[in-house]
């Protein structure tokens, strides 16, 4: 019975070499004992070493080539609270594109007018939602619910966003990301409504489809009156009344004018001037006549009850008419009398008119 020989291994690669055999069964080297070093057999095992490490190596490569889709987002979907939080920050970014594309398409009709443009989110009168908290509520394999609350200026909102997807392997899509908004009441004869600068018709009672967040309006399109701009949360039911208030150019333009309407009616000969707020008595026939304003009235105006127009009222005006009658007794003729304007401020052609009402 022969002793076991002692446990040999490759001076190489480390590798056991069971028996005496000539070449490594790992890296190919020659064996001591076998051959020397420097001669055919250790020239071949040096020149086989490098190439059995670069095989190594592009295995490694092509393990680590084969493993990546596997880790890609296609493959891990990220949360529906991670999807709710990206939307938010794309409307913080402004960018209504990227926005767009954590929505369902089906939720996002094509609106009328384009509320969903990088331009409305770029407009100085839209705020993006802030310090946005995203929480899961229910979540199953193709249907999750996300609570969103979120700060704009001083005010807090919240939403509760339903996730939708076909399996795992498809991402989280939001089915309500969209609001829509009500629009101003058109009770004083608006034309149109600027929301974030888009022109909306004033005859529009809400906007179907907006992005979350709080909108700047501003009516115009009326050349009596004007209202300071009201800022309105998406997905409002209802806005503030906007506070009418009348133009100070329309004082400007209507006074003159008044004046204008005054001194014609001095001009007239007669001692009741037609279509004019004063007139004079007499029991004699009057000759020579004329009429001087010595006390313009004070107007105060006022809009009217639809806004297209104004009540102009003027108080207090003074005027004389002198002249001869036949009068034995009192041949000099002067009469003072108070009178007061009436009429409307109106635009006509784009220009603010004065029309009396005698």
């Amino acid at each position: 019975m022969t002793d076991a020989q002692p446990a040999r291994y490759c001076p190489y690669c480390g590798a056991p070499v069971p028996g005496s055999p000539r070449y490594c069964f790992r890296c190919g080297a020659g064996q001591p004992g076998h051959q020397p070093a420097d001669g055919p057999a250790g020239r071949l095992s040096r020149l086989r070493r490098p190439w059995s490490l670069v095989l190594i190596g592009v295995a490694v490569v092509l393990l680590v080539v084969a493993a990546v889709p596997l880790l890609s987002p296609r493959w891990l979907p990220d949360g529906p609270d991670d999807v709710a939080r990206a939307y938010f920050e794309a409307l913080a970014e402004r960018d209504a594109d990227k926005a767009l594309a954590f929505l369902d398409p089906a939720s996002r009709k094509p609106p009328d007018p384009p509320m969903l443009t990088d331009r409305i989110l770029n407009d100085p009168g839209y705020t993006p939602p802030d310090e946005v908290e995203a929480e899961v509520q229910f979540s199953a394999t193709d249907t999750s619910t996300v609570k969103v609350d979120y700060r704009i200026n001083q005010g807090n909102g919240q939403l509760e966003l339903t996730l939708t997807r076909k399996d795992d392997s498809t991402e989280w899509k939001i089915q309500n990301g969209l609001l829509s908004m009500a629009l101003p009441r058109n009770d004083a004869g608006w034309e149109t409504f600027l929301v974030s600068g888009a022109a909306v018709p004033a005859t529009q009672e809400r906007l179907e489809l907006v992005f979350p967040g709080t909108y700047r309006i501003v009516a115009t399109g009326n050349g009596i009156q004007e209202a300071p701009p009201i800022t309105v949360w998406a997905g409002a039911g209802e806005t503030d009344r906007l506070l009418v208030r009348l133009r100070p150019t329309v004082r400007e333009a209507i006074e003159p004018q008044v004046r204008a309407y005054l001194d014609t009616c001095a001009e007239s000969r007669e001692l009741l001037p037609p279509r004019c707020p004063f007139g004079g008595r007499s029991d004699w026939p009057v000759t020579s006549l004329k009429w001087t304003i010595t006390h313009y009235p004070t107007l105060k105006l006022q809009l009217t009850s639809t806004g297209a127009e104004a009540w102009v009222v003027g108080e207090a005006g003074e005027a004389e008419v002198t002249g001869r009658t036949s009068s034995p007794f009192t041949p000099d003729f002067a009469y003072r009398t108070t009178f007061s304007v009436f009429g409307f401020g109106r635009v006509i052609d784009g220009k603010t008119v004065f029309v009396p009402n005698h």
